[in-house]
């Protein structure tokens, strides 16, 4: 059981994807977490600083089979290596939350069939371009030349049978919560990027489920389906409270009041995942604080294009605190 003083605070990282070694974009965040975390507790604040892993998707299903290994083998691995990496930096958190525990697969699987109960999920077929990558459907005018900004790949067009989330019936209203900050997004230049996206178009719904990905928390009510990554790892800011899935039994630590991510994830977190919380009926965190991406050559580091900067190195050339 998490107990925590009267006037709490609760900060978390975004959960870092498990398929590839921890990089220095992943440092800087959780440092900046760290960081906001010794500051409110100087405060007296009762801190609770929530970071982990997404372990599940095709891309890690992927990466697995190139290893050789088995995928919950491959996770544990890289779970430990993070881990490691937050112990040399001496990194305080609170919690560490992992999407293959064993509690976080049935109250996803809860929420899930709560959010088909209340008509929020049906079934249908979508049709678009797929970034492996990103673990995302693109739009066109998201691409650059024809390809992810963010993984220098071309999309593949997927056309599939999946349960979809329906958005549109709940953009006005999230449009409202952004305008007046009960759903804060700063700095300001962030927030005024997402009224823009939401204010110019009509939401389309998304794809919540992949048919053949195997490595992925199924649905209760369509075994054949597993869960897109997205809707499984948005609710590790719940499960890793100890939530239940009982949402008349929300935690008395949410809602998240700083939740720290790239603006590679603000717009799934500012649409998708307010949204998720709207048909749940439970609050929206208090503020997404958004910063930008350590660039190489000029381009966003990443692991699908092989520009890291490793951490361990900096920290043996320059220390803990260089």
């Amino acid at each position: 059981m998490i107990v925590m003083k009267k006037n709490k605070f609760y900060i978390s990282t975004p959960i870092y994807y498990a398929n590839a070694k921890p990089h220095i974009g992943h440092a800087y965040t959780t440092v900046a977490a760290d960081v906001l975390t010794r500051f409110y507790k100087l405060q007296d604040k009762g801190v609770f600083f929530l970071t982990g892993m997404d372990e599940h998707g095709f891309k890690i299903q992927q990466a697995a089979e190139k290893a050789g290994k088995n995928p919950q083998i491959f996770v544990d691995e890289i779970a430990e290596e993070f881990k490691k990496l937050w112990k040399d930096l001496n990194i305080k958190y609170s919690g560490f939350i992992r999407t293959t525990d064993k509690k976080h697969k049935a109250v996803a699987q809860k929420v899930l069939q709560t959010l088909y109960n209340k008509d929020a999920i049906y079934k249908g077929e979508y049709e678009g371009l797929y970034c492996v990558g990103c673990e995302q459907f693109k739009s066109e005018n998201e691409l650059v030349d024809g390809k992810c900004p963010d993984h220098n790949t071309i999309p593949g067009k997927m056309k599939e049978e999946c349960y979809l989330l329906k958005m549109i019936d709940k953009q006005f209203e999230l449009i409202e919560k952004i305008k007046s900050d009960k759903f804060k997004i700063v700095p300001e230049k962030y927030k005024n990027e997402v009224l823009a996206f939401l204010e110019s178009q009509k939401l389309k719904d998304i794809s919540i489920s992949r048919k053949n990905v195997k490595w992925g928390i199924s649905l209760p009510f369509d075994s054949e389906h597993t869960t897109y990554v997205w809707v499984d790892a948005f609710l590790n800011y719940l499960t890793g409270l100890d939530w239940d899935g009982n949402i008349n039994n929300i935690p008395e630590q949410w809602p998240v009041d700083v939740q720290l991510i790239g603006k590679d994830i603000l717009r799934v977190h500012a649409t998708i995942w307010p949204i998720i919380l709207m048909y749940l009926g439970i609050e929206l965190p208090k503020m997404i604080f958004t910063h930008g991406h350590i660039l190489s050559g000029g381009k966003k580091m990443s692991k699908t294009l092989g520009n890291i900067i490793n951490p361990n190195e900096m920290i043996e050339k320059f220390g803990v605190d260089g």
